[in-house]
Parts: structure tokens; C-alpha cells; sequence
């Protein structure tokens, strides 16, 4: 006869096996007083992004339940209404079954929370920031009936001192009795680092240039980019945003060191180097900004081979290949692709022969409406200034008709170098230099080498202008 204790102990086991099977991952219930919508919506923060995790339906009761079998990626959490509009943050961390409750009109100052201790400190912050921000506008508002400088005026600065270093222990309080939370984790990365004060130069002047350079090399000293619950929050990007832009020169070669770094500092975190990699990708590959195309060129050439890119649709990823192929010839820098295409007496000129100091490239069309206003502006700064800049222009007509062609040229009078595309000895010149439109043109040094592109006349001469000041202050 079998055991009958060990029968009952397997009941027993599986039984339990059951009911945990049973058990949802997350269960978030919204208890919210004069939530009258149908539908709300659970959804988290992702970069610049807001994504929709989940959706419940209004009960009898009035409330609301999310419920799930895989748990939530930790972070910040916010309620959305029927219409989209967002009611409240919220956390989502540690033990996902909790219960928020409050009251519509008086949010988010009546959240209450059930099992969520975090929820509550945040809450709880939330309420009091607000509180000392009702008093520091108080305080700024009365200190504008001062004079500057009065003793009132500084009694009222003093005042907000106060103020600004009481939220200052709160927050500290916060991150040092809750280390390793994600409530003490978004607090830190919120905080900006304290700068000391400016060193003395030898001259006996205050280094000016101290603050932003101790600011940016210590901006990321509080936000720890290989914890992805940061991804899920509504400020990672921004900062992001606001150290390439505000914080590191525009320059392609400064910005490439600057994303660079922060993959490095992102590590190995897939979650982090996602958001990274279809922030930057988007943001470069499409700039209008002359010589960000490098920067994209850089991204594929760098990261697209890792591993980590495995969630990329590999058609897109595919063709974002291809893009980065087709731009890095002819990247600021690098030596213009020959041309050797048919004159109106059908004979071959070579761009590369070309014997001048600058040479402009312009892809023209005889039936474009922004080439008839362009041109005539390039015929006169040509004119104007061909001697000057010992400047050329290789202008190249995307018309296969030389009929069309030639009227064109005898009405603009353009007396530069004149050639049509589709009559070449090289390969397609559309594809060689990413022509697809026009007006389009590009700027060669006296080697054939690219020193700007896909800028028109105007700005065409402000560059000329720079470079030749330049050269003259080399020499």
C-alpha cells in the first residue's frame, strides 16, 4: 500500500504549487472618489516617451484593477484617464499588490496608499514639496515689495535659505533611510552635484570657467545610467537632452566623445542602451544640422554589431545600415567621389580636375521652383566673388534633356562649369552624393575634399567668408 503521508505531503505540495501558479504578478487597485470614467489607463515613462502597460474597466464598486501574470518592470508609474490625461504618479517597486486611494478633485494631494510603503514616501514627498513651494512663492512675492538690498529684502532671502535647506534634509532623509529603493534612487538622480567654490588664479582672479566645467564633469555623479528603473522616469531624458545640447559643444567630434560616454556609463543595462540607441539614432540620422550625419555614421559603426541590439526589427536595422553606407563617402572630411560627366559640347570634365581653390557642387533642375530663386542668387555671388575665393562651381543638371538644359543656362547666363548627371562616365551621381532633391550643394576645398554640404548660396558665402579669414591668419 502506497504511503499515506507522503500522498498527503505531495497534495500538499501541489496544491500550494497551484495557488502560486494562481497568484498574479501585479495586482494595483485604484480607489479613486468621483472617477466616473469606464476605462482608465496604467502606463510608465520610457525615455521621451509615455507607453500604455495596462487598461481596467470601472467595476460596480467604482473602482478600478490591474492585474497581471508577469510583473512590471520597476519604475515610475502614472493613471491616465479615458482621455489620456494623466491623474497621478505612482511607483511600481518591490511587492506590485497594493491598493491607491484618494479623491479626483483633490489630487494629488488625498492619495492614500495600502501595501506600498514607497508609495507612501512618495506621496508623502509629493505633499510636502508642494507645501514649500506654496511658501517660497509666498516669500518671492513678498520680497518684491522690497528694495532691492533692504535689510526686509534680505530678511526674505534668508527666509527661502531656510526653506530651500529644510527641503534639502527631508530629501537627504529620504535617500539615506531607503538606499537601494527606487524612491531613493529617483530622489539622488534628481539632485544636482554641489559645486564648490571657484579656485583663485594666479593673476588673483576667480577662475570664471570653474562652475560649468566642475558642473559637467560632475552631472552625472548622482544618476547611475546602468540601473534601467531610471529609463522609467520622467526625467532621464531631459537630463540627457540637456547634456548634449546645453553642456558639450555641437561640434560632431565633441558630441560623438559625449554619447560615447554615457554608453559607457550605461554599461551593460539592455534597457538603457535601448532607449540610448533609438533616442540618438532618431535625433542624428535625421538632423538638419550640417555634419551630424557623422554622429549617426558613428552609432552604426559602433554599436549596431553589439548583441544588445538584438531587439531592432532587422529590417529597420537593415536599412539604417544601408543609410550610414551611403553617407560615410561623403561625410565632412572626407574626399568628394570624382565625377567625370558630359559639358553642353558633350565632353567629359572631371570634378576632381577642377583647378580652383573652392569648388561648389549644384545638383540644379530646370523644372524646380526653389532652383529658379536659388540660382540667380548663386549666379551673382559667383560673379561677385569668383576671383576673390579663386571659386568654381561644377554645377550638375538632374534633366536628362540637353535642349532644357541649355535653355536654362542661356537664360541664367550661369558661365561656370556645366554638365548633365545622367551623361557620366562614374557611377549614379544621385547615389553618390545622396542627391534626391534639389537645389543641393556641397563645398570643396582645393584637394577635393568636402569642408560643407546641403547649404545654399547664403549661407554658402558666410563659410567661404570664415574659411578664407582663416587660411589668411594661418599664413
Amino acid at each position: 500500500m502506497p504511503n499515506r503521508n507522503l500522498l498527503m505531503i505531495l497534495t500538499i505540495l501541489l496544491f500550494s504549487a497551484s495557488l502560486v501558479s494562481a497568484q498574479k504578478a501585479y495586482k494595483i487597485n485604484i480607489q479613486i472618489e468621483g472617477l466616473k470614467d469606464s476605462l482608465i489607463l496604467l502606463a510608465h515613462y520610457s525615455g521621451d516617451k509615455q507607453l500604455v502597460a495596462d487598461t481596467a474597466f470601472r467595476s460596480k464598486e467604482n473602482n478600478y484593477t490591474f492585474t497581471g501574470s508577469v510583473s512590471l518592470p520597476e519604475g515610475m508609474y502614472f493613471i491616465a484617464g479615458s482621455n489620456k490625461n494623466k491623474l497621478f504618479d505612482f511607483i511600481v517597486s518591490g511587492k506590485q499588490e497594493f491598493t491607491i486611494t484618494g479623491k479626483k478633485e483633490k489630487l494629488p494631494a488625498s492619495l492614500g496608499i495600502k501595501n506600498s510603503n514607497e508609495n507612501q514616501i512618495f506621496f508623502d514627498y509629493v505633499r510636502f514639496l508642494s507645501e514649500k513651494q506654496k511658501q517660497q512663492l509666498k516669500l518671492v512675492e513678498l520680497k518684491k515689495k522690497f528694495a532691492d538690498g533692504s535689510d526686509s529684502a534680505k530678511v526674505a532671502d534668508n527666509q527661502i535659505l531656510l526653506l530651500n535647506e529644510e527641503v534639502k534634509r527631508y530629501i537627504d532623509g529620504i535617500i539615506n533611510s531607503n538606499k537601494g529603493s527606487f524612491i531613493a534612487l529617483f530622489l539622488k538622480s534628481m539632485q544636482d552635484p554641489e559645486i564648490p567654490k571657484a579656485p583663485v588664479l594666479n593673476n588673483g582672479r576667480t577662475d570664471s570657467t570653474f562652475t560649468f566645467r566642475y558642473y559637467k564633469a560632475h552631472f552625472w555623479d548622482n544618476i547611475d545610467l546602468s540601473d534601467d528603473r531610471l529609463v522609467r522616469s520622467p526625467f532621464l531624458h531631459t537630463k540627457v537632452d540637456q547634456y548634449l545640447t546645453k553642456l558639450t559643444s555641437p561640434a560632431p567630434d565633441s558630441l560623438i566623445i559625449a554619447i560615447d560616454d554615457l554608453f559607457r556609463r550605461a554599461g551593460n543595462n539592455e534597457a538603457t542602451f535601448k532607449y540610448l540607441m533609438w533616442y540618438l539614432t532618431i535625433k542624428y540620422e535625421s538632423s538638419e544640422i550640417m555634419g551630424y550625419d557623422a554622429i549617426f555614421v558613428h552609432l552604426v559603426d559602433t554599436y549596431y554589431k553589439d548583441p544588445k541590439m538584438h531587439w531592432m526589427n532587422p529590417t529597420v536595422k537593415e536599412n539604417l545600415i544601408k543609410r550610414a553606407n551611403t553617407l560615410r563617402p561623403i561625410l565632412i572630411g572626407k574626399d568628394a567621389p570624382d565625377m567625370i560627366l558630359l559639358d553642353t559640347t558633350r565632353m567629359p570634365v572631371s570634378l576632381h580636375k577642377v583647378p580652383a581653390e573652392y569648388t561648389i557642387i549644384y545638383f540644379w533642375d530646370p523644372d524646380c521652383s526653389h532652383c529658379k530663386k536659388e540660382t540667380p542668387l548663386l549666379v551673382d555671388f559667383y560673379n561677385l566673388n569668383k576671383l576673390h575665393f579663386n571659386l568654381e562651381v561644377y554645377a550638375v543638371c538632374m534633366d536628362t534633356s540637353w535642349v532644357d538644359m541649355k535653355k536654362y543656362i542661356h537664360q541664367n547666363k550661369t558661365n561656370w562649369i556645366n554638365v548633365n548627371g545622367f551623361y557620366s562616365m562614374t557611377p549614379d551621381f544621385r547615389d553618390l552624393y545622396d542627391v534626391h532633391s534639389t537645389p543641393v550643394m556641397y563645398l570643396l576645398d582645393r584637394n577635393k575634399k568636402i569642408i560643407a554640404k546641403r547649404v545654399l548660396t547664403e549661407r554658402m558665402a558666410e563659410i567661404l567668408s570664415i574659411k578664407t579669414k582663416k587660411e589668411v591668419i594661418k599664413k
